[in-house]
This record gives C-alpha cells, structure tokens and sequence, in this order.
C-alpha cells in the first residue's frame, strides 16, 4: 500500500515547500515540491491532488494500491480512477491497482485566474506562446505567466547535476520571460529521486503534478504538445503520444489543462516560430547543456528546417551556423533515407518536396549508402 498523508507548507533557507509523507512497504518518504516564498499564498496545501499525479506512476511501478489521507478533488479521482489509471494499467500491462480517498471535494478553492504554460524557450513552447499571447487570443486564455519546473527534464534521476542544469537553464530563460513582460515561476522538486523512471515515457505527469501545486494561481494551463494529433497512439514508453487526452483526465475544478497545438506537425510549429521575432534571440533547443551547439540532432533538425523557409539567418545569432553547415548535408541523407521511419524526418522530406528543394548530389549518394547499409 501506498499511503499518502495531508500536504503541509515548510520554509527552507531557498523558498517555500509543499510537501507530503507517503507510506511504501513500510518506509516513510518526502515529496516535496518548491516555490518562491511570494507564490507561498498559491500553494494548493488543501488538496493531494499533486502527490496523487506524482505518485501514482510509482505505484504502478511496485504494483500497489493508493491510499490518500488528504482531500482530493473530485473530477481528479474520478477520471484517474475510471479512465486513466485503467487506461495505463492496459497498455504498459501493470498489475491492476486500486485508489482510495475518504475525503472527495467539489469544494473550488480562491483562484486568481492566471494563465500558465512552460517556458524552454524551444520549438513547442514558442509555438504555444505565439498563440495565446495576442489580441486575436480570448483574453481569459492569454497567457499571463510562465513556469519552469525541475522535474525530469534535466535528468531524468535527480539529484544535484540535474538541480544545477535546471539553475543553469532558469537563467537562460529569465531574459525571455522579462522581455515578453511575464513572471516566471521556478518549481523545483524531488519528484525525479523518488520515481527513478525515465523522464521520455512519464514527463506529462510529473509536470502536471508541478502545475497542481499551483492550483490557487492558475485557471488554465497549456502543456505544450511535442506531437501532432495524427501520430496519437497508446504507446506505454510515450505519454506525450496521447496528451490530448491526458490534459482532460489531470484537470480538476480549479485548473483545467490544455495540450496546445495539437494539429500542428513541428514543421508547421516552426514555421510559426520563424515569424516570431522573440525567437530570434532566446530559440534554444539543444541536447546538450547551455547554448545551441548548431550541430547535435536537434539542432540540425531545426536549422534545416529554419532554411527550408529561408529563415536561417535570422536565427543566426543563437545558433553555431558553422558546424551546423558541416553537418548539414549527411542531415539531408538521413531524412531521404529514414523518412518512412521518422515521423519528424517524414514531415521535413514532405516539406523538401513540397517546396522542390534542391537536393545535394552528395546527400542523394549518402542516402543511398544509409538504405543499402539498413538492408544488409
């Protein structure tokens, strides 16, 4: 059993914590979750709606039941418990679980109705922004907030490399933020520690576990969508195939959770990006740490895809073009020969057509080489 108590709020020497003791196989642990001690009055301290989300992919993990000692909102345990919780349990082939809660409240709680989604400052999360910041947005769902949570994405396991990659990439996005005239809220959490599960196949719940926290904030929350609708697929080691449907079963009566974009392919999202002249300077989408390199995969992918619509040198200043160039025609090879593989390499060789862009004569060869190599 997995036994998780009332939330409490506990000041430390860097801000203000939301945390929860939960009970597994005897032991007790700390979830805990940290904010600037000036959002301590938006702590959702009166719900376990965050450590539910949090821990519930544990639980399945160790193939045990739920118990929560805390109130929980009610359109959060129900859809959990009836949809998606079995929706998992049948997919990723878990022992079947149970939750239970004796506290269920329809009780909404003070709201200040902020609009909230995460800053990476990359492809999905400008696209996003693009779109819910102008005149053309309602504007009870333009953003007014923007949020940066250490829950995985600096590394999957934790700990103090991670903590200090996520130190590193606030500051890189504090400028972006300042610039579009919008606070940015930090979260940092243990969450990574406690769930030790890769951060690919489980990213949407630990960031929603976050936004949770911050339920007396935010009315509506966009969670920038990394795929198009037309790949949606139940796939066990992606929950990012299937966010559309995720947003609907993690939002409660105060928050309600959007999966932004959801028919655009990231070629389309890029084009977007290209039009927005705040990109220009903060666009990072690197796999490695700090500034775009120009030249690992990411990089490449989206710089090719910059070119295509004669967009490069306006994004000249945040990428390294050199080594991009150098990297660029085996790139080439690689979207002819894998395109029916990748579905991201698939909407870029459509984009080459579409567009009658020339391919390099050494690009065509290499392409060749790589299917010859794959058949053999």
């Amino acid at each position: 059993m997995l036994t998780i108590q009332q939330p409490e709020i506990v000041k430390t020497k860097s801000g203000v914590r939301m945390q929860a003791v939960f009970s597994l196989d005897g032991n007790d642990e700390i979830l805990w979750y940290e904010v600037d001690e000036k959002y301590q009055n938006y702590l959702a301290v009166e719900r376990a709606d965050s450590f539910l989300v949090g821990l519930f992919l544990l639980a399945l993990k160790k193939g045990c039941d739920i118990n929560v000692l805390a109130p929980v909102s009610e359109r959060l345990f129900y859809t959990l418990k009836t949809y998606l919780l079995p929706l998992l349990i049948d997919i990723g082939g878990y022992k079947p679980i149970k939750i239970s809660c004796d506290n269920i409240t329809t009780e909404s709680l003070p709201n200040t109705g902020a609009v909230g989604t995460g800053l990476s400052c990359g492809i999905d999360s400008f696209s996003t922004i693009f779109n819910h910041i102008g005149d053309d947005c309602p504007e009870d769902y333009r953003i007014t907030h923007f949020t940066f949570f250490n829950v995985g994405s600096n590394g999957s396991l934790g700990g103090e490399k991670a903590r200090n990659l996520f130190k590193k990439r606030v500051e890189l996005v504090k400028p972006c933020a300042s610039e579009l005239g919008k606070e940015l809220i930090t979260i940092d959490s243990n969450i990574s520690e406690i769930l030790e599960l890769g951060f690919y196949e489980t990213h949407t719940y630990r960031n929603i576990s976050a936004c949770l926290v911050l339920q007396k904030l935010f009315k509506v929350y966009y969670y920038s969508s990394s795929y198009s609708l037309k790949y949606f697929e139940l796939k066990p080691d992606s929950c990012g195939h299937f966010d559309i449907f995720n947003m609907s079963m993690l939002s409660t009566e105060n928050i309600s959770f959007f999966s932004t974009c959801p028919y655009l392919t990231r070629v389309e999202k890029t084009r977007i990006v290209s039009e927005f002249k705040t990109a220009y300077k903060f666009l990072n989408v690197c796999l490695r740490d700090g500034e775009n390199c120009g030249e690992c995969e990411k990089c490449v992918r989206t710089l090719f895809t910059l070119e295509l619509f004669g967009k490069l040198k306006e994004f000249s200043s945040v990428f390294n073009l050199n080594n991009y160039y150098r990297k660029k025609l085996n790139y080439i090879a690689k979207v002819i020969a894998y395109q029916n593989k990748n579905e991201y390499m698939k909407e870029i060789y459509d984009e080459i057509v579409d567009r009658n862009f020339k391919i390099p004569v050494y690009s065509k060869v290499a392409a060749n080489y790589l299917r010859l190599r794959r058949i053999i």
